[in-house]
């Protein structure tokens, strides 16, 4: 967040993130290794490294 309140939005993170959750959903289809829940809590960490990682820049 900036000093004035505003959130700065990296695209390319989103970006990222947005296949990284594509792909291992479409993976997840087919293996069924994860149940939604699973899958919930890795798109939740896989956030959450994503911030720590444009945090720390």
């Amino acid at each position: 967040m900036s000093e004035n309140g505003e959130i700065h939005v990296d695209d390319k993170a989103i970006e990222r993130l947005k296949r990284a959750i594509i792909v291992k959903e479409n993976m997840n289809l087919k293996t069924r290794t994860m149940n939604d829940s699973q899958m919930v809590t890795w798109i939740k960490k896989k956030i959450e490294e994503e911030v720590q990682c444009c945090l720390n820049q």
